[in-house]
């Protein structure tokens, strides 16, 4: 049991979650303004982004699968942390100066370790506070995403608009700031090490992922939230793309646009509050269905909002259906992963969507031209897509898994 009472220890443990993710959800708005200020295209903007996503969405399995053999997960975590302080403060001097390729370069580095503050991050939750009930838990690990989700951007957006000498650049810097003070809280996190029982027994963490990923199918819960999460996440790309060039139509600075993402966190923070103290009672893979389709819903209507303040409005419902979403699909992850491959399953799980976010990032490159409003339509249509292969696709039977025992939580 770690030391420390469980309140102080979840406190650490949501404070370095919501600083580093507060990093991680400004970095992809501070490169698309970075590069607009420097005189680039969106477009380009766009390709950056995707090599951070996309080289996250490719590693991920791999980086939880080390995890779960790490003696001192700390160690990693810290690595993970100040890598991505110095990729921000590469790009923040190489954007405008630097070839497009050197800067792909660099954020696909950004994106190695992308990972182990999303869902590797997730993974050492009931680690740190195993006395704590996973709902509240769980709860607590959705508002960091919140918190981070507001931050981010918000810090970000504020700094474009207000900075006169170097547009662009100080954004990228507030990045750097935000994972640099992550680093300095680690520390007061108590993550236990790991005895020799609670390492795999694969000698190969590459030959452990590939066997352990079977639990994705043979769980049908897992399997329908995860297709549902991940295609619905191609439509948060064009939401991140597409807020800065809403800004500068409908309010003339990309800056304020940058603030819709932070407004969308907002309205995710208060459906975190506000189902925290009034817990949906239906189960979470239901959950996962219905806030999708609402999701599709809340992006159709952005896309032909006439002004910021009515788009504002919207990003609150936007957020709002987006906090049981996340809850219900962690909930899903912590019921079904084997205890002895947690960090696999959310990292996996995790790194899907995010590779879905490069794919959309790409795909928002090619349409970008159209403006706006074409990709929040778009986004619509991908998120009642999303619930219709999660359903088609997920089945109604479960097959047993043949790797590790499955876990036994509270909820389960």
């Amino acid at each position: 049991m770690p030391t420390g009472s469980p309140a102080r220890r979840l406190t650490a443990y949501a404070a370095v979650g919501s600083l580093a993710r507060a990093a991680n959800a400004g970095l992809p708005t501070a490169i698309i303004l970075g590069v607009l200020a420097a005189g680039g295209s969106a477009s380009e903007g766009s390709l950056i982004v995707a090599a951070v996503t996309a080289v996250a969405g490719i590693v991920g399995p791999l980086v939880g699968a080390l995890m779960d053999r790490a003696v001192h997960p700390k160690r990693g975590y810290a690595l993970a942390i100040l890598s991505l302080a110095a990729c921000s403060g590469a790009l923040a001097v190489g954007v405008g100066s630097w070839p497009l390729g050197v800067l792909m370069l660099i954020a696909g580095v950004a994106g190695l370790f992308h990972p182990m503050l999303t869902g590797a991050w997730s993974a050492q939750l009931r680690r740190v506070v195993p006395d704590v009930a996973p709902a509240r838990a769980y709860s607590v690990d959705v508002a960091t995403y919140n918190v981070g989700d507001i931050l981010g951007p918000a810090i970000v957006g504020v700094a474009y608009v207000y900075d006169s000498y170097t547009p662009g650049a100080a954004s990228l810097e507030v990045a750097l700031l935000l994972y640099l003070v992550a680093a300095l809280v680690l520390p007061f996190v108590p993550i236990p090490t790991r005895t020799a029982a609670e390492i795999p027994d694969e000698p190969e963490p590459l030959r452990h992922a590939v066997r352990s990923l079977s639990v994705f199918w043979h769980s049908v819960s897992l399997r329908r939230s995860t297709i549902i999460s991940s295609f619905a996440f191609i439509g948060i790309a064009g939401l991140v793309i597409g807020a800065p060039l809403m800004g500068a139509d409908l309010a003339g600075d990309a800056g304020i646009g940058a603030l819709l993402l932070a407004v969308v966190a907002s309205g995710a923070l208060v459906g975190s509050v506000f189902f925290a103290r009034r817990p949906v009672r239906q189960g979470p893979g239901t959950v996962v269905v219905v806030t999708t389709l609402g999701l599709g819903v809340a992006f159709a209507a952005l896309a032909v909002v006439p002004s910021m303040p009515v788009a504002f409005v919207v990003g609150v419902v936007l957020g709002f259906l987006e906090a049981p979403q996340l809850s219900a699909v962690l909930q899903v992850r912590d019921r079904e992963a084997p205890p002895q491959v947690r960090s696999l399953v959310f990292v996996a799980a995790t790194s899907l969507k995010t590779g879905a976010f490069a794919l959309g990032s790409v795909i928002a490159a090619g349409l970008v031209e159209w403006g706006w409003r074409p990709l929040f339509l778009g986004s619509a249509v991908i998120e009642i897509l999303a619930v219709a292969l999660g359903l088609l696709i997920a089945g109604h039977r479960r097959s047993p898994y043949r790797g590790v025992p499955p876990s036994t939580t509270v909820e389960g």
